[in-house]
């Protein structure tokens, strides 16, 4: 199974973030750097970069994450963009970098949501998951532009300051969408207002954002 890796920086120093874009292009060239990887910025915080990167498994990512390289990959990203203030993995339901994977789309949708660790056995992630399949089956009558997508749990617990007293596990979404506008047009239809309650229902927080690409594998600027 693929495991996707999500880094994340603030480059709220820098000149602008077109130009730790090329620094990053840089730095990275002729560092040993994961399978499959795209490099861009949050549209709701134009100062915030985001990595996500693909591996075969969990033991390839392990393997990688003990060698010299990985500390060389991190170190040439933490000098253009400070040290990440997240990571974390994300086991999907498909690659994210395959066939029309949504982490290669023009915007990337990110939606992850918590959970008590506790309530997360596997009769609920099952009935989450069949819950997100009923409401994507619904929704995609409505959506333009935005097919592509995968779902998956975060395998590390994460902390959310409305859930008091123990860590979450967290369900999370990506899809791909051909423009922020065709993003916009979806929500407004009514397939999406017959759609979401059916994901309100959880009455779980969440966070979503969005991450205009700007650089795809071979350093290619793509954006």
């Amino acid at each position: 199974m693929a495991i996707t890796e999500i880094i994340k920086f603030g480059a709220g120093s820098c000149i602008t973030v077109d130009d730790t874009i090329q620094k990053s292009v840089k730095a990275l060239k002729g560092v040993k750097s994961p399978q499959h990887f795209v490099l861009g910025t949050q549209i709701q915080d134009k100062e915030a970069v985001q990595i996500t990167s693909e591996w075969d498994g969990i033991q390839d990512y392990a393997n990688f994450a003990a060698t010299p390289e990985f500390t060389s990959f991190l170190k040439s990203v933490s000098s253009t963009y400070g040290e990440p203030y997240s990571i974390f993995h994300v086991a999907l339901d498909r690659s994210a970098f395959g066939a029309d994977g949504p982490a290669t789309a023009n915007v990337v949708e990110y939606v992850q949501t918590y959970f008590p660790a506790s309530r997360v056995t596997p009769e609920f992630q099952k009935q989450v998951e069949a819950d997100f399949a009923r409401f994507d089956e619904i929704y995609r009558k409505g959506a333009t532009g935005g097919e592509s997508w995968g779902f998956g749990w975060v395998l590390e617990e994460q902390e959310h300051e409305d859930i008091k007293d123990e860590k979450a596990k967290c369900f999370f979404v990506t899809r791909g969408w051909d423009s922020m506008d065709l993003f916009e047009q979806s929500v407004q239809n009514d397939a999406y207002k017959q759609a979401i309650p059916l994901l309100f229902a959880w009455n779980a927080p969440f966070k979503l954002w969005h991450v205009e690409r700007k650089v795809l594998d071979d350093f290619e600027a793509v954006a």
